[in-house]
């Protein structure tokens, strides 16, 4: 499925409103400022996201193949994880998991991951 994105919208509402040349304007006015907006935005990740993919890179490093792990015996493979709560972790995980680096496996109830 393709995303339509806000400026498509934009160009479909103003093929619509062709013969209306005060929409037309508006339109066109607000295609500038989402042009003019997304020219000043950044695409490099943040602090935060930057250093969270390092812990995700020290989950997976701490991971031996083949051993199933629940998220608390994660956060024990770690030290920089000892303080954080299991919300962070399954989230770090999840990002793994994205990544084909880790599988989830449910067994009674509770999640399992393993290196792959």
């Amino acid at each position: 499925m393709e995303k339509i994105t806000k400026r498509d919208r934009y160009l479909e509402l103003r093929s619509l409103v062709a013969d209306h040349a005060d929409l037309v304007e508006f339109i066109d006015h607000e295609l500038e400022l989402l042009e003019k907006k997304n020219a000043s935005r950044s695409l490099k990740p943040s602090k935060k996201q930057v250093a969270n993919a390092d812990l995700a890179d020290a989950i997976y490093n701490a991971m031996e193949d083949g051993v199933a792990y629940r998220i608390a015996d994660i956060k024990g493979l770690v030290d920089e994880l000892a303080d954080a709560n299991s919300q962070k972790v399954t989230a770090l995980v999840t990002k793994l998991r994205k990544e084909i680096r880790v599988s989830r496996e449910m067994v009674k109830g509770v999640a399992w991951f393993t290196k792959i």
